[in-house]
């Protein structure tokens, strides 16, 4: 059962439209992730959802409702910035919050409890909001989004303003409210965030939804990859730039594009031949920034299918890999008994 249901939604604000006919449906226990730059209409796809803005055209259905207000203690809401009234403690606004969403006397108390514990807030509980840093103003907006065990959660720019510790936090955090069994709307610009939180993710672009999929399928062989090496010879330079246009080398890195099993294997045949030591092997884009991208440039289908083939399976490099990791931790092994008194 899909519990939001947008049909061609339009909006625009004096006259300036921001989204044109946008469709989207997520289904009950879902974590749909909305990816876009700043700009493209993420927020204001949420406001819609959330119903604090009508649509000029239009449906949207929530919880199989289209009065918006009727489901409002089923629907929590965590906005980008958070605008709190900073004279309360972190408990007593929680309390304050939890009476709109119905609550009150022991369960509200047990609901406050739960949340603070849940969100790691034991210690700043009686802490005045003013006096928080953007990371923990971030867990009570979870907190208060979740206190009354809402069936939909509607997240926007979850991470945004905070630094890469925090952002970590905060993806932990989230990753143990997907296991509640809610269903999560989420909006962001961030790849990797949605990429481990996600079942699935739609491209925001042109005001409508351009490619959706689902992210365990983006997870393929890359187009591109990159083999950084401790140092290239000229002659197994020249080697290499034999084998196809395709390669492109420098001192420290064999960059392939486009990638295929063949010309991988290809390659790290020659490094193997020529006993160069490989640091790593890694895509030179992540799939779903690929993905992103070939959306945006409109070279990806709705249902997130391209035209261009993705490339096959990389068993013959991955073996290929295998044996010059195992050749040089040997060589490695073999001179260090020679250093040996």
């Amino acid at each position: 059962m899909d519990v939001i249901e947008l049909d061609a939604v339009h909006k625009s604000y004096d006259g300036i439209p921001v989204l044109r006919g946008l469709s989207l449906c997520v289904p009950r226990g879902a974590v749909y992730g909305v990816l876009g730059p700043y700009g493209a209409g993420k927020t204001t796809l949420i406001h819609l959802i959330a119903g604090f803005l009508r649509p000029d055209r239009g449906t949207i259905c929530v919880l199989g409702s289209e009065r918006l207000q009727q489901v409002d203690g089923r629907v929590g809401y965590v906005p980008e910035r958070a605008r709190y009234h900073t004279r309360y403690t972190v408990r007593e606004y929680l309390f304050y919050l939890g009476r709109f969403s119905g609550l009150s006397g022991a369960t509200l108390r047990r609901r406050v409890t739960a949340e603070i514990d849940a969100f790691g807030l034991t210690g700043v509980a009686d802490r005045l909001l003013s006096a928080l840093s953007r990371g923990m103003v971030q867990r009570v907006g979870l907190a208060q989004a979740l206190l009354s065990e809402p069936e939909i959660v509607l997240i926007d720019e979850p991470t945004a303003g905070l630094d890469p510790e925090g952002q970590r936090d905060i993806i932990d955090l989230l990753a143990a409210v997907r296991q509640r069994g809610c269903t999560i709307l989420m909006t962001t610009h961030f790849l990797d965030e949605a990429d481990l939180l996600c079942d699935r993710i739609g491209i925001l672009h042109g005001g409508r939804i351009v490619a959706e999929a689902e992210t365990h399928t983006l997870h393929r062989p890359s187009s591109s990859i990159v083999i950084t090496v401790a140092d290239l010879p000229p002659a197994t330079e020249s080697a290499l730039n034999a084998l196809s246009f395709a390669v492109q080398c420098n001192r420290r890195e064999i960059i392939l594009t486009p990638n295929t099993p063949e010309l991988q294997a290809q390659v790290l045949r020659v490094l193997l031949d020529h006993g160069v030591s490989i640091v790593t092997l890694a895509p030179r884009h992540h799939p779903i920034e690929e993905f992103y991208f070939e959306a945006v440039r409109g070279e990806t289908k709705r249902d997130g299918s391209s035209d261009t083939p993705p490339p096959g399976p990389s068993g013959m490099g991955d073996t290929l890999l295998r044996e010059l990791l195992r050749r040089e931790d040997q060589r490695t092994h073999e001179s260090e008994e020679r250093k040996s008194p």
